[in-house]
């Protein structure tokens, strides 16, 4: 997502160069050299509209995707972007066993002025088993946050191509990685551009959300898109240099409900609106025991202002 940055640069310095070397034209001077790369999103009643002044059809939300990258051009004004019209926000978590060193502070950010959040996850799995093993650390990471949108997989890694990792195989891994955050009961999509979604799997065979990668463009369209990124040089209130812009064009809050039982990693936790809920629960007219690390009570007897309370296999209070 932060990866056409350097080439960007590299673009920007060849054109400077071209500039002090007086190759380049008066003529030439007024044309906005950088129009294409770099872009806003305003939302004017109801509407979003690009630096352009063309509308997004269909659009629900405007978002963006935080990373240290961000962090470490200036500190995030998280109230400031919010104020810009940033409703959600996609937060980087890094890789398998490597949190960004952000992420907490990003997510806390963010929350604490409004931006809903979902988070996107880097693999690097050769294998179907791995993916599985990246979903239950994404798993681990965001159990304790009231993540209210998708939890995405990044699969553009030339190191996947240069593993000789063939379409189907990444096809695979993501099914395996998707299919995990699925049964925990969150949202999951798939991250990739054009080319990675056309050439390097097949999607046909994903039955999941796709966030969308195309910039310098109004083409959005692409199966199961839901999210889309159109642009890696967009200008946000309260962010310094460049940040992703993305455009929701699906409600999560339909698509993904913030209320009932979640399974991670083999231990269930309770969700009202999103946030994990500790203490007594009542549900069809069963009591349940949530602990102080919000883990369900079940198969234990666990002493509760001085009373011991007895829990079977289900969680159910017997005794």
């Amino acid at each position: 997502m932060n990866r056409n940055r350097e080439k960007r640069r590299t673009i920007k310095k060849w054109i400077t160069s071209m500039i002090v070397a007086g190759i380049l034209s008066v003529q030439a001077l007024t044309v906005p050299a950088f129009a294409r790369l770099e872009e806003q999103l305003t939302v004017q009643d109801g509407q979003f509209i690009r630096a352009n002044g063309t509308a997004i059809p269909g659009a629900l939300a405007k978002g963006i995707t935080v990373s240290k990258y961000q962090n470490r051009a200036g500190r995030i004004d998280w109230a400031a972007a919010a104020a810009d019209g940033v409703s959600f926000a996609m937060i980087r978590l890094g890789y398998l066993n490597d949190l960004d060193p952000y992420f907490d502070e990003n997510m806390q950010g963010a929350l604490a002025n409004g931006i809903r959040t979902g988070v996107f996850f880097y693999t690097q799995a050769l294998d179907e088993e791995t993916a599985r093993e990246e979903a239950r650390f994404v798993l681990e990471k965001i159990k304790d946050y009231p993540v209210s949108y998708p939890i995405a997989y990044d699969v553009e890694s030339q190191y996947l191509l240069d593993m000789g990792k063939t379409p189907q195989e990444i096809t695979n891994q993501v099914n395996a990685f998707c299919q995990v955050i699925a049964e925990a009961g969150y949202r999951p999509i798939v991250y990739g551009n054009n080319l990675w979604l056309t050439t390097y799997m097949d999607t046909s065979q994903i039955p999941y959300d796709i966030w969308y990668a195309r910039y310098e463009t109004s083409v959005n369209e692409y199966p199961n898109r839901t999210i889309w990124q159109y642009t890696d040089a967009g200008t946000v209130s309260g962010i310094t240099g460049d940040v992703c812009i993305e455009v929701a064009f699906a409600d999560y809050t339909q698509l993904f409900p913030g209320t009932g039982w979640r399974s991670i990693n083999g231990r269930y936790y309770y969700y009202q609106n999103y946030h994990k809920q500790t203490g007594w629960i009542q549900e069809n007219g069963i009591w349940y025991y949530l602990k102080e690390d919000g883990v369900m009570a079940a198969s234990e007897t666990c002493v509760v202002d001085g009373t011991a309370y007895i829990f079977d296999a289900s969680g159910a209070w017997i005794g």
